[in-house]
C-alpha cells in the first residue's frame, strides 16, 4: 500500500495549487451580445469607460444600420449604482431618469429613436462601465432572460477604508511581478510603456506567438504626488482580437494594476485596451511567455490547444509524458465516456472547449465507488483530473459543459505511469 500511495502521490503531483498564469473569459457583454446577433440584430460593443464617484459621462451612441428597434445596455460591477439622461432631459423628470439595478440598466425604443448621447451619472461607487447596442426589426430578449445575475437587489458598496498611504511606484511593483512570474517559468519580455489620454484610458497593439503570455499594467498612483488624494488606483483592462469583436482576456477586479492572461497555439495580432489611470500618465507594461507543452491534440485546432494548454498551465502541469490513448468529444450537458485502462496505471484526463463558449466546465472521473473530480474547472475553459486505476480496468469519465447551443468541448486521457504496485521505494 505504501508503494501505490507513493506513485500515486507522484502522479498527483503534476496538479499543484491554483496559482495561474493565463485566463480568458467569456463576459456577460459577451452572451449579450451572441444572444442578440442570434436573433438577427445588428450589434455593436462599445468601448469601455471609467466612471467615477460624482461623475458624469456623455455616452455618444454609435451608427448602427436602420432597424425598428434600438437597444441600449449599460453594465458595470453589481456593486456600482448609476443612472441616465437621455439627451438633455432635466434630471428631475422621472421620464428622462432611467435607474440601474445590481450594476446594469436596459433602455429599448421601437417606433421612436432614442437621443444620440445618453448622460450617465454616478449614484455610488466606481468602476469600468461598458455599453452595447443593438438595433432590430423586433424587440429583443430582455436583459433578465440573458443575464438572470443581473436582476434582484444589488449588493452593498464596499466601505471605504479611508486614506491610504501610496503605493510603490510603477518599476518596483513591476520587478516584483517579473520576479514571481520567472520563479514561475516564465520568460520575460521588454517593459514597454503606454500613455493614457486625457480620460485616463489608453490602447495598444501585440502580435503574440504561440505560447502563454501573460501582460501587467501598472500605472502612477495619484497620491504619490498628492497624499490628499481620495480617489484610489483601480486600472482596468481588457484584450480582443484584431477586429475587436471578441474580448479574449480580461481584469475587471477592484485591484490598483491590471492583469491579462491568455493562451494561443499559432500567432495572434491583439488589442489591449485599459481605463482608470490618471490622465496623460505612463502605464508601465511586463510580459511573461510560457510555452504550450508538447503532446497537446491538433485535431480540434489552435484555439483548443491555447486553451488546453491555459487549463494545465494554470493547474502547474508543464509537460505531458506521452501522445493521449484517448480523445473524446462531446457538447453541451452531462455526457458520460467510457474509458479503457491499464491496470495500475495512473491518468491524467483533461478536458477544454474547443467551439463556442461556455459558463462552466467540469470533470468527474468514477472508478468504482471512488470518485476523482474537478467541479470548479478553470475559468469557463475546461478542467484536469489525476487519478490512478488500482486493480480496474474501466471507468467513466463524466463531462457537464454548460454554455451556448453549439458548445464543444474535447476530452485527452494521458496515462502518467505503468504497473504502479511494482515501484520500489
Amino acid at each position: 500500500m505504501r508503494e501505490r500511495a507513493t506513485a500515486a502521490a507522484a502522479a498527483f503531483a503534476i496538479l499543484a495549487s491554483t496559482r495561474g498564469a493565463v485566463a480568458q473569459a467569456h463576459a456577460p457583454i459577451d452572451r449579450l451580445a451572441e444572444a442578440w446577433r442570434g436573433l438577427g440584430a445588428a450589434v455593436v460593443v462599445d468601448r469601455p469607460r471609467f466612471l467615477n464617484d460624482d461623475e458624469t459621462l456623455a455616452v455618444a451612441l454609435p451608427e448602427l444600420p436602420d432597424g425598428e428597434c434600438t437597444t441600449v445596455v449599460l453594465l458595470g460591477a453589481r456593486g456600482l449604482g448609476f443612472h441616465v439622461r437621455l439627451g438633455e432631459g432635466r434630471d428631475d423628470d422621472p421620464n428622462a431618469r432611467v435607474p440601474s439595478e445590481a450594476g446594469a440598466l436596459s433602455i429599448e425604443r421601437c417606433g421612436a429613436t432614442l437621443p444620440r448621447r445618453l448622460l450617465v451619472t454616478s449614484d455610488s461607487g466606481r468602476g469600468a462601465l461598458e455599453t452595447i447596442v443593438a438595433r432590430s426589426a423586433r424587440p429583443l430578449e430582455p436583459l433578465r432572460s440573458i443575464l438572470p445575475e443581473r436582476t434582484g437587489g444589488s449588493s452593498p458598496t464596499a466601505p471605504e477604508p479611508g486614506l491610504l498611504p501610496a503605493m510603490p511606484l510603477p518599476e518596483r511593483r513591476a520587478e516584483l511581478a517579473e520576479m514571481r512570474a520567472r520563479r514561475d517559468g516564465a520568460t520575460i519580455a521588454t517593459r514597454a510603456t503606454w500613455a493614457s489620454g486625457a480620460d485616463g484610458n489608453g490602447a495598444a497593439e501585440e502580435v503574440l506567438d504561440p505560447g502563454c503570455h501573460s501582460f501587467q499594467l501598472f500605472a502612477v498612483d495619484p497620491r504619490t504626488a498628492n497624499p490628499s488624494h481620495r480617489n484610489r488606483l483601480d486600472l482596468d483592462a481588457e484584450m480582443r482580437d484584431a477586429s475587436g469583436d471578441r474580448i479574449l482576456a480580461r481584469d475587471r477586479s477592484d485591484a490598483p494594476d491590471a492583469r491579462l492572461e491568455l493562451c494561443v497555439g499559432e500567432t495572434t495580432r491583439v488589442e489591449v485596451g485599459f481605463a482608470g489611470s490618471p490622465p496623460d500618465a505612463p502605464v508601465l507594461v511586463t510580459h511573461g511567455v510560457w510555452p504550450i507543452p508538447d503532446r497537446l491534440p491538433t485535431v480540434w485546432g489552435s484555439d483548443a490547444r491555447g486553451r488546453m494548454a491555459h487549463v494545465l498551465l494554470t493547474r502547474h502541469v508543464r509537460s505531458l509524458p506521452g501522445e493521449p490513448v484517448l480523445l473524446a468529444q462531446g457538447g453541451s450537458g452531462t455526457t458520460p465516456v467510457p474509458l479503457s485502462l491499464e491496470a495500475g496505471a495512473c491518468y491524467l484526463a483533461l478536458v477544454s472547449v474547443v467551439q463556442g463558449a461556455s459558463r462552466a466546465v467540469n470533470l468527474r472521473v468514477r472508478i468504482s465507488m471512488h470518485d476523482a473530480f474537478d467541479d470548479r474547472g478553470v475559468d469557463e475553459n475546461g478542467a484536469v483530473v489525476a487519478f490512478c486505476a488500482g486493480a480496474r480496468t474501466s471507468a467513466f469519465a463524466e463531462i457537464e459543459a454548460r454554455g451556448t447551443p453549439l458548445l464543444g468541448w474535447g476530452l485527452a486521457l494521458y496515462r502518467v505511469a505503468s504497473a504502479v504496485w511494482e515501484v520500489t521505494p
